[in-house]
C-alpha cells in the first residue's frame, strides 16, 4: 500500500467501518498494520474485535468491500486530495 500516513487517515475517514473489516479479512498483514498505525489504539481495537466477531466470510464480499475502498481512494486522487504512489504508467499500486 503505497499511500502515505496523511492519505490513509483521509481515506479511513471516508470508508465505512463495516466495509473497512471486511476488506482487511482479505489483506496482507502488511496492510492491516498500516491501517492499524493510522488509527487511534481505541479505534482499531474495536475493529480488530469487530474482524475476529466476522469469522469465515465469502470472497465475494471481501472483494466488494475493497472495490468501494479502491473507489474512494480513486475519487479522493481525482480531486487532487491524495497522491497515490505509482510505478510505472497509470499502474495504481493500493
Amino acid at each position: 500500500m503505497l499511500l502515505d500516513d496523511r492519505a490513509v487517515q483521509l481515506v479511513l475517514r471516508q470508508v465505512d467501518t463495516k466495509d473497512l473489516a471486511l476488506a482487511l479479512k482479505g489483506a496482507s498483514q502488511e496492510v492491516q498494520e498500516k491501517i492499524f498505525r493510522n488509527m487511534s489504539q481505541r479505534a482499531a481495537q474495536m475493529l480488530k474485535e469487530d474482524m475476529e466477531y466476522m469469522g469465515p466470510v465469502r470472497a465475494r464480499l471481501v472483494n466488494e468491500a475493497q472495490q468501494k475502498i479502491v473507489n474512494i481512494i480513486r475519487r479522493l486522487e481525482e480531486a487532487g486530495e491524495i497522491v497515490i504512489a505509482r510505478g510505472g504508467e497509470d499502474e495504481i499500486i493500493v
